[in-house]
């Protein structure tokens, strides 16, 4: 999604690198777990860096602002993540009242409502799936099954939608959403993007994928 929200902006150049995924949602994403993945990325030279994932949402920020350091002194880039970002987005768009849509199961679903009532965001509804499901199904969600899990997060009780799972591809349906519902829906990959380009001190308007990327 990423190489499609970009795919304009000819300028910008994207360096990825992989790592294995933890299997279970309990484990915490540390820099053991990246392995060589900074260092590749150090290579590039890049100007800022991102870690595309999630798990800081319900194992803790604090987490994800450990990460980041570790990122920084081995890359000498700085570096955010998907929840950071998310968070970032929340603040620089004054929004504190906000459902959240999460493809996992419900007690994750209250570790995220905890962790972000801590930074001052409440999640009074929130929408996740009847069962449980892998990272690779969550990935082959078709638009109109991703959308029904969507739906049911925009109330007139909230600001904005959340989206949070780095393999949920409800980017896509972004746009089309808040013109229907007229609040803004946050993705996380979308945000992760928005605050890496903030981060790097690019400054572009992309149009088509959320009123997030209007905000400086």
């Amino acid at each position: 999604m990423t190489a499609a929200m970009l795919r304009d902006q000819t300028d910008i150049g994207v360096h990825y690198s992989r790592f294995r995924l933890p299997p279970d949602l309990d484990h915490s994403i540390d820099a053991s777990v990246l392995g060589e993945a900074p260092a590749l990325l150090r290579e590039a030279e890049v100007t800022a860096m991102a870690f595309h994932g999630t798990s800081g949402s319900w194992k803790g920020l604090a987490g994800d602002q450990e990460l980041c350091e570790t990122l920084t002194a081995a890359t000498g880039a700085p570096a955010t993540t998907a929840s950071l970002a998310v968070l970032a987005a929340l603040e620089a768009m004054s929004l504190t009242r906000v459902a959240v849509v999460f493809p996992g199961p419900a007690p994750i679903v209250s570790l995220i409502q905890a962790e972000y009532a801590g930074h001052g965001i409440d999640m009074p509804r929130a929408s996740y799936p009847e069962r449980s499901m892998g990272n690779q199904e969550i990935s082959r969600l078709s638009r109109q099954e991703i959308e029904t899990l969507m739906r049911p997060a925009f109330a007139a009780d909230v600001e904005a939608v959340v989206c949070i799972g780095t393999n949920l591809r409800a980017g896509y349906l972004a746009a089309e959403l808040e013109a229907e519902f007229e609040i803004p829906v946050i993705d996380s990959a979308a945000a992760t993007l928005w605050n890496l380009l903030r981060t790097a001190g690019v400054q572009h308007s992309i149009s088509g994928w959320g009123k997030l990327f209007s905000v400086p």
